[in-house]
């Protein structure tokens, strides 16, 4: 396998990444693999699926809903301050029944075990080397589940469970998956897309958005040094503080995306020889 793209977590900043892969799209340049993380599952997904040419829009992006807290029952469960059924009737209407095995090209969505603290990769691929102690093989799953399991911001959604295992945002131990690509067989080149652009100032007016700001203090520091080790371009399409929830930035972040894709396609052909 040649071209392995990791796609990062970041709530709506992941918009960024339905760009990234429009303009690959539009220049014939097409992944082997594609793996994200949180936001960076729900792109792959859209891709796997054949779905992003519908989304032109926020209003138009099958999960809208998912990224509009207001639209939320604010629980106050213990396992979550906002329990996950919205979330997963939106994936299922959009993703149906379709395992990661139906979709093309391969796609591994990444997870963590609340339990074991181990990253979990849901995918039908195998890995080309042995995984590190700290990483598991979740198999091949309904598509839907897999993005469930990715997008669980701990203590804001309630966390996923599939089969024995307690499930939670992948951005917690690895936010943009370099390493997994390269572990799953994109043995020549791996492009990330790192959606970090600095900690926005900001006021807290609620749980839900202290934890957002804290999750992304904690990806900044774990994805610096994977990106050095694993990543042969690191595309960073946000050049400025955003939040993860400003719905009214869609558009922008989409634009931002194919920009920096746009911009690297020189760098990004050397890369593939071509």
């Amino acid at each position: 396998m040649r071209f392995g793209l990791a796609l990062g977590g970041g709530g709506l900043k992941g918009a960024a990444h339905l760009g990234v892969l429009r303009v690959l799209e539009e220049n014939g340049i097409k992944p082997d693999l594609v793996v994200g993380t949180s936001a960076g599952s729900i792109a792959a997904a859209l891709y796997g699926a054949g779905l992003l040419p519908a989304v032109s829009s926020m209003g138009s992006l099958p999960f809208a809903n998912i990224f509009r807290l207001e639209n939320y029952r604010f629980t106050g469960l213990p396992l979550g301050l906002i329990h996950g059924g919205t979330i997963e009737s939106a994936l299922k209407r959009v993703l149906g029944n379709r395992h990661l095995s139906e979709l093309q090209p391969l796609m591994a969505a990444v997870a963590c075990d609340l339990i074991s603290g181990e990253t979990v990769i849901y995918t039908a691929g195998r890995p080309i080397k042995p995984l590190p102690p700290d990483m598991v093989l979740g198999g091949d799953v309904p598509a839907w589940q897999a993005v469930r399991a990715s997008i669980s911001i701990p203590a804001l959604f309630a966390p996923y469970k599939i089969g024995s295992r307690l499930l939670v945002d992948g951005g917690l131990t690895d936010n943009v998956p370099a390493d997994i690509a390269r572990y799953l067989g994109a043995d020549n080149i791996v492009i990330a897309v790192d959606l970090d652009c600095g900690v926005p100032s900001r006021a807290f007016h609620h749980a839900g958005e202290v934890l957002l700001q804290s999750l992304d203090i904690i990806s900044r520091r774990n994805t610096s040094l994977t990106l050095r080790l694993y990543a042969d371009l690191v595309l960073k399409p946000i050049k400025k503080p955003v939040s993860s929830w400003d719905v009214s930035e869609f558009s922008n972040l989409v634009a931002a995306g194919a920009e920096e894709a746009q911009r690297n396609l020189p760098q990004i052909r050397r890369l593939l020889g071509r």
